[in-house]
This record gives C-alpha cells, structure tokens and sequence, in this order.
C-alpha cells in the first residue's frame, strides 16, 4: 500500500498481513504511517498504489460504512461519540432493534448493558455520553465497534484514556474474541501491552515497513531502535529526593461528595506523581487546586503564603501552570497557529504597548518546535492539522514557556510515540533539576515511577498511599489504588523510564 497527500508520501508501499485470531501490532513514531493504514482499511482514504485483499479477494474499500458491511470495524484515538445521545443509542446508532417501525428502547437498553458487561462496566446506559468520564467513553467506543460483530478489529490507541485495572478488562474481552477467530490490528505506543497483548508486530518508520516478526522472536529495545532509526534510548533516572523550599503545601483539602480530607506538599526541584483508578477524584483534586473547581474547603499554601484559586487565572499569577488531559477541549486553539498556541499563557512576554511582536513570536515558536522535535510545516501551521502526540508537545511547552514553580500535568504521555514520551519525560526531568516542582498525574504507573520521587495514591476521593518511588512497584501502587491493603516492597525488576 502507497498513500500520498499531495506532495507529501504518507506510506511507501506497505505490506502486512493479520490471520484469524490474530493481534497484530503497527509500531512507529508520530508520521509513521500507522494511523494512514488504518485509515485505508476502513475507507477514510484511497490508496494511491497497492491493494487490500479480504479472504484473498481484492477489494475497494470506498466508505467505513462499506468496511463495516465486510466485517471491518475501527476505533480511533479521537473518539467520534454522540455526546448528547445516550450511550445505548450511540453503540447501536443506526441499528437500533425495532417493534413494528417502533425503537424497543428496554431490547435496546438490555443489549448495551450485556455488551458493556464484558468490560465490567456497568452503568446507566439512558445516560448522555457526555455526562461519562473519558475513560467510560472510550469503552463505549470499543464497545460500539465489537457491536457490528466485526471479523477485523482495528484499534489506535485503544487504552489512551484507560486505568490498569480497565486494560485488564479489555486485554480478556480481546482474547475471547480472538478465540472466536478475530483478527484484530492493534496500534499503541505503550511497549509493554503490545508485547503483553500481540502475537506479531510490524514496525514502520517514515512511512515504510521496516520489518514484521512473532513477539516472542523480538523485544521491546530492539523494537523501539527499529521505531527510532537508532539505540534505545537511555534508561531515564526518576528525580532524587527533593532538599529545597516547600512550593505547594496541602492541607485537608476536602470537596463535599468528591474528595475528602487530602494533604501532601511538593518541594522546589522535585516531581510528584498521583497515582489512581478511574472514578479516584485524581481530576478533581488537581482542578480544585488550580481554581478550576471552586467550592473546596481546606488550606492551600505556595511558598509559604496562603492562597484561595477561583479561576486558573489567579493560579497563574502565583506561579502555577496546568496541562490539562484532554489536549483538543481544554488545552489547546486548534484552528489557531502553532506559535498562537505556544505563546497563549505568556502573551505579556511578546508585546510592547499593547501590539503583539511578531518576531518575537516566531523566534518564541521556532525555539520550542525545534526543542520538542515538532513535526511541523512551520510555526504558522494550524495546530488541528499535527498529529496526536506532536499537539501533546506544544500543550506542554506552552507552558514550560512560562516557567512556573509549580506545574501540574495531567497524562503528560497521552498517545504519543516512545521517542516523544523519551523526550517529555527528559524535558520534565531537567525542569526539575532546574528548581521547577511538579505534579504529575497519570494512568501509566511506570510512568510515575520513572519520573517521580514519591507517589500519591488516590482511592475514592481519599489518599491511599504517600509512598517513595523506590519503595513501590507496579503492584503495589495497583493494590493501594483498588483500596486494598498492600506494603511498599522495592521493585522487582528494572524501570525503564520512557521506553516503559
């Protein structure tokens, strides 16, 4: 398979094949190609060379509708769900069962409920998706496709917005679905689940195959090396125990019905991560200390003063920056430019009298693009038009331009490649060196043992755990998370930072 945009060579003659009961893993950076296959598997494209063959006949994919009617389904990263429709009528949009021309909402409801099951989920599905958590929508996502009873499952990113324990639960409904002789193509960034989840994998790079070989004949550094064009990257180091000034100080910080009773501090030059399931209240909490959920009670204290937050604004003037988790509704101007996003929480830094400097703007945006590796066509490029994890770089250098004392981000690794997360887990780690504290909150546990010196544990709006990374390990961290009793032990075995 060839696909070109215009001048631009997306794949280069791509061969990869998926047998029945099968994952099959695509592997590769940002721009690899991944999501283009993805894309000409299910009609959102049209190749410009090469062909699809489905049980050895070939065939012209023209419209996700018609993948579908040949057994084709697809879930994207992006999600594409009817927020104000509920959640029964988004899985089965379109095929709803009938009773004499008529809906049969209770038929409609009971097989939602059945299907959402197998994922142990169990929720009110006469709900509007939007009222679910992001991680209880990218489950009806899932749950959407497996409905069209496909005999090929593509999924891009499918755990982006997923805790442990609901990776868990999906990685059981993908093995019973391979037994029924599934063949299911599965696009991730994260190492461990595609060595954890596939029976082979294809690496691409640059738009062209670079080799498809059985998980068990490959590892993950060799792997990551073919993704990259180079050595594995270097085991990153978590920071060291912190010795300077108290930036943040918690105390008793407690919201009716949401959160209760939650007191930690962070020191300049350290990076603290928060750990939980989903439903923990880590969202609320973190929000509620940048102003973006008033109506919690308790002390909060930056350098030593006490401060009450009521907007992000306020937050801001005392030094504080946040990443938010949902980069395309909160975080960033999609139909702005790069460089109108990148300078968007320090629009004081480029203007004199009021006007806006548009030297000192460019110069601003060529600095933090070449920093983070942007794949850009230039600083004025729309930011909707850069991929997934490329948007995730300029979200965080948007603030790391301001330079606060205390940034908290939230899945700062969200759906980007390992060389990006190699890069963010680098530039979060000389931050701190340089002074900065940071809080980070993540769904990927080897994550915060990599980056973080201690590890909050957050179980139902309570802390669980105020644990020292090197005392903690995956397990651990798990259990305390799921509310169950378990002692810090030191980890079993090597952590490998952003190549995790």
């Amino acid at each position: 398979m060839s696909k070109s945009f215009g001048m631009n060579v997306v794949l280069d003659g791509v061969d990869f094949d998926l047998h029945p009961g099968e994952v099959h893993a695509l592997c590769g950076e940002n721009g690899a190609g991944k999501s283009t296959c993805l894309g000409l598997l299910y009609g959102l494209h049209q190749p410009s060379g090469g062909r699809v063959l489905l049980n050895d006949k070939e065939e012209r994919i023209d419209t996700p509708s018609h993948a579908q009617s040949l057994g084709v389904g697809c879930v994207f990263q992006e999600l594409s769900l009817a927020g104000a429709l509920s959640v029964a009528e988004n899985i089965y949009a379109g095929r709803a069962p009938t009773h004499f021309g008529v809906v049969d909402w209770p038929e409609l409801r009971r097989r939602a409920e059945e299907l959402l099951a197998e994922f142990g989920l169990h929720i009110d599905v006469s709900k509007p998706v939007d009222s679910l958590p992001i991680s209880s929508r990218q489950i009806v996502e899932i749950a959407k496709a497996l409905s069209l009873n496909s005999r090929i499952l593509l999924l891009d990113e499918p755990t982006s917005a997923l805790a442990p324990d609901e990776v868990d639960a999906l990685f059981d409904v993908l093995r019973s679905l391979t037994k029924k002789g599934i063949g299911i193509v599965y696009v991730s960034h994260h190492m461990a689940e595609i060595f954890r989840i596939s029976d082979r994998v294809t690496v691409l790079r640059d738009g062209r195959k670079i080799s498809t070989l059985p998980v068990s004949e490959t590892s993950q550094e060799q792997v990551v090396a073919e993704m990259i064009g180079g050595a594995h990257p270097d085991e990153i180091n978590r920071s060291e125990d912190a010795t300077g000034e108290v930036v943040l100080d918690v105390n008793k910080l407690s919201h009716p019905g949401v959160f209760d009773d939650i007191s930690f501090s962070i020191k300049a030059g350290e990076i603290v991560g928060m750990a939980g399931l989903m439903g923990a209240r880590r969202s609320e909490i973190v929000r509620s200390l940048v102003g973006l959920m008033p109506g919690a009670t308790g002390n909060i204290h930056m350098h030593g003063q006490p401060v009450k937050f009521t907007c992000l604004r306020q937050a801001m003037r005392h030094s504080v920056g946040f990443v938010p988790e949902e980069r395309k509704t909160e975080g960033l101007f999609l139909e702005q430019s790069l460089s109108d996003n990148l300078i968007a929480a320090s629009l004081s830094d480029h203007t004199r009298l009021g006007v806006m400097r548009r030297a000192s703007i460019k110069g601003a945006a060529t600095t933090a693009i070449d920093a983070f590796s942007v794949k850009a066509n230039g600083a004025f490029e729309e930011v909707g038009a850069l991929s997934g994890g490329n948007q995730q770089k300029i979200m965080l250098a948007k603030w790391l331009k301001r330079a606060p004392d205390l940034l908290i981000v939230e899945e700062p690794t969200k759906g980007v490649d390992v060389g990006a997360k190699f890069q963010i887990h680098t530039e979060l780690l000389r931050r701190a060196a340089d002074g900065m504290a940071i809080l980070v909150v993540s769904s990927d546990f080897p994550e915060l043992l990599s980056l973080s010196s201690r590890i909050l544990v957050v179980h139902d709006g309570q802390l669980a755990g105020d644990i020292p990374a090197h005392e903690a390990n995956e397990d651990v961290v798990l259990q305390m998370a799921a509310g169950t009793t378990a002692t810090p032990t030191a980890p079993s075995n090597t952590l490998t930072g952003a190549a995790s």
